[in-house]
């Protein structure tokens, strides 16, 4: 990890920490000394502690009082839960964003797809473009405190180092659904998109659970969620 410039040294060291998890800089399960993240940091062992308490509150580290912290790698249940979390959030903010979506937040849109388009020949660009498109949409309603828990339940999934894309899905096919909500939002069709996204999430979970931990768990899951949320499939 770099050294730190100024600013917010709390702040600048959950991000720098946050990277090195997405990244696989930190491995998984093994302990990390606090004292040596802080020296690689260029700062005191405090702001890092603190860090480490807001990435522990986002589920990306496990802090052990006194020896350090440990990256969390999740189980099979874990994802069934952030997806399903994903579902219920991002479907109902989808049909408000789609709603009241004005020329502005269209353009905003168009962009994302745009950068995933111009991203394809590269996966980690593409998925940047791909989380930025979510974080577009759902920041149209206004709520800013969903756009980061959602935001955080990505990271959980990253932190897994597990994606579908160029496995259980090509780029092209992840580009899809974007493109489609894309149209949906554009024509304020908030029934349809909030369809498409219920699809897209239950498509990409099922594909990355079946991935990672087989059909058998995938099917649970998808039993799961249709419980939760009405003709999801």
């Amino acid at each position: 990890m770099k050294p730190l410039r100024e600013g917010s040294m709390t702040e600048r060291a959950a991000a720098a920490l946050r990277t090195s998890i997405l990244n696989g800089e930190l491995e998984p399960n093994v302990l990390h000394a606090t004292h040596t993240v802080a020296d690689q940091l260029g700062v005191s062992r405090t702001p890092v502690r603190e860090a480490l308490m807001q990435l522990a509150s986002e589920g990306l580290v496990r802090v052990q009082r006194n020896r350090g912290f440990v990256v969390l790698r999740h189980s099979p249940q874990d994802l069934r839960e952030i997806f399903s979390l994903r579902i219920l959030l991002e479907v109902p903010a989808t049909r408000v964003s789609a709603t009241i979506a004005g020329p502005a937040d269209i353009a905003r849109l168009e962009a994302d797809v745009e950068r995933m388009r111009e991203a394809m020949d590269d996966a980690e660009k593409f998925l940047r473009a791909d989380r930025q498109f979510h974080r577009s949409l759902l920041a149209i309603g206004g709520n800013e405190r969903l756009v980061d828990f959602v935001d955080n339940l990505r990271n959980i999934v990253l932190t897994s180092g597990v994606s579908t894309a160029n496995r259980s899905e090509s780029i092209e096919e992840i580009l899809e659904p974007h493109v489609e909500l894309l149209e949906l939002v554009r024509r304020n069709d908030a029934v349809s998109a909030a369809a498409s996204m219920s699809r897209h999430l239950m498509s990409t979970g099922v594909k990355l659970i079946a991935q990672e931990f087989g059909p058998d768990t995938a099917d649970e899951f998808r039993r799961t969620v249709s419980m939760l949320v009405p003709g999801p499939s």
